[in-house]
């Protein structure tokens, strides 16, 4: 069966207070195209639809547009998980209606499916987190896990898995980790249909220890203390993983991380944008294949000496498709008017400035991308070398003058 594997949309995200709802938009029309093109019969969506736990109108819109899109009016399975950044209660809202475009969407892990007809495909069988679908006679199974919180999955563990106890030679109290527990609920979704000769796969949101290096993923749930090992995962046909940014794959384990399909954030422009294609036969002969996205808008950072040269360069990239992150190195400060002029570009999103006093031998650095950014800066400026803090009435002339209003 061929299966397309995507992730991390994080619909309605912005870049430092930008909107990328059209970037966003560009992207489903491009995977509109590439399933049309490769036609997979199973879409997995393994987490981060959206960026927040109550997206936007406009965002949850983009969403529901797509699942019409891609899923062919129900003749394609479509199988969603949420992520971290999802509220599951939001997501499933719509799963009456969703179901008739053949589309199962996750709440919780170990949630039990109804069998029978979704769009034009069956439900044969469900266990819980597990299904086997039936799609235009190729059968497959697929165990879903969506991100599990490690004080949740202390609790399920305890509640569901403790059979696994003698099994793993173990008590349950404190001497599993966060990824033994992970692995033991994957492989007890596995073992419960090991008798049927189909391909076997799971979606997952979580963090492979090891997999991430370049601030690609800032939140504390990436720590080692609650990464999965990669040896604690099953040995199945297809791993398809959401919640790391940059596409990458353990061949050894067939398990894939699709990656965001748009940068995000500036430390994701060293990599190429990916969909993942993986053609699963059974047997663990899967055949896995990468799609190239297109970058709609790059995030580019450029540094400069002076404030005219800066001012030449954001001139210069006025209506360029990029989103600029720009360092200043200046010996002087930026006047109000100079501000203005920078700001009217609305492809800059963050203007760094460093500060060179060569009299007094020292560096200040300050940011300007949003009124609290530059008022903190003023104020921290200010203290410096008056001593005191300015005040409220000096603080909102500053921030008026910036502004250009009299």
């Amino acid at each position: 069966m061929k299966i397309l594997h995507t992730s991390d949309w994080h619909l309605g995200k912005k870049l430092e207070g930008a909107k990328r709802i059209e970037e966003q938009k560009l992207f489903i029309d491009t995977l509109e195209k590439i399933v049309t093109d490769k036609n997979p019969k199973l879409i997995l969506i393994a987490g981060d639809i959206f960026d927040t736990p109550s997206p936007s109108s406009e965002a949850e819109k983009l969403f529901f547009d797509a699942m019409k899109k891609i899923s062919n009016f129900g003749k394609r399975a479509i199988v969603i998980i949420p992520g971290n950044h999802d509220s599951a209660e939001r997501l499933v809202a719509s799963k009456n209606l969703a179901k008739d475009f053949g589309i199962i969407i996750y709440e919780n892990p170990l949630e039990v499916k109804e069998i029978g007809e979704y769009g034009q495909f069956q439900v044969e069988r469900a266990t819980e987190g597990g299904l086997i679908l039936n799609i235009e006679g190729e059968r497959v199974f697929l165990y879903s896990l969506p991100y599990v919180s490690e004080a949740y999955l202390d609790e399920m563990y305890k509640n569901v898995l403790v059979e696994k106890e003698e099994e793993l030679g173990k008590s349950i109290d404190g001497d599993l980790t966060y990824s033994e527990k992970i692995g033991a609920l994957l492989k007890r979704g596995v073992v419960e249909v090991e008798s049927e000769n189909i391909p076997k796969i799971i979606m997952a949101h979580l963090f492979i220890m090891g997999s991430v290096g370049d601030g690609d993923e800032r939140e504390a749930e990436l720590g080692g203390s609650k990464g999965v090992d990669l040896d604690d995962l099953p040995e199945v046909d297809y791993i398809a993983l959401g919640h790391i940014h940059k596409p990458m794959k353990y061949s050894r384990k067939r398990a894939c991380y699709s990656g965001s399909p748009i940068e995000y954030r500036v430390t994701e422009n060293r990599y190429k944008k990916k969909i993942f294609l993986a053609d699963v036969k059974g047997d663990l002969d899967t055949e896995i294949r990468e799609i190239e996205l297109e970058n709609y808008k790059p995030i580019k950072k450029y540094e400069v000496e002076g404030i005219d040269k800066a001012l030449e360069l954001s001139q210069s990239l006025v209506g360029v498709q990029e989103w600029v992150y720009l360092k200043i190195i200046t010996d002087r400060y930026l006047a109000s008017s100079e501000i203005r002029e920078l700001r009217k570009n609305k492809n800059i999103v963050e203007i760094d400035v460093k500060y060179v006093d060569e009299n007094e031998g020292e560096n200040i650095t300050y940011y300007e991308n949003g009124e609290l950014d530059i008022k903190e800066s003023f104020k921290e400026y200010y203290k410096k070398f008056d001593g005191i803090e300015p005040s409220e009435e000096m603080v909102e002339l500053f921030m008026r003058l910036v502004e250009g209003e009299e």
